[in-house]
């Protein structure tokens, strides 16, 4: 089961300076009719730049 923490880093893009690793901040729950996923807020560690993502979790 893939879970993810406030802290973990994530293999994404950076899309300022393209590091490849990305830190979450905040996770945000959002409820559709028949699924959940979540607003993944990320941060990253090497420009500061705030990106966010859509996903669902299993």
């Amino acid at each position: 089961m893939f879970s993810l923490e406030v802290g973990s880093l994530l293999k994404s893009r950076c899309k300022s300076c393209y590091h490849n690793e990305m830190q979450v901040i905040k996770i945000i729950p959002k409820e559709f009719t028949r699924r959940v996923a979540f607003v993944v807020w990320m941060q990253c560690p090497e420009c500061g730049q705030n990106d966010n993502s859509l996903t669902q979790i299993r």
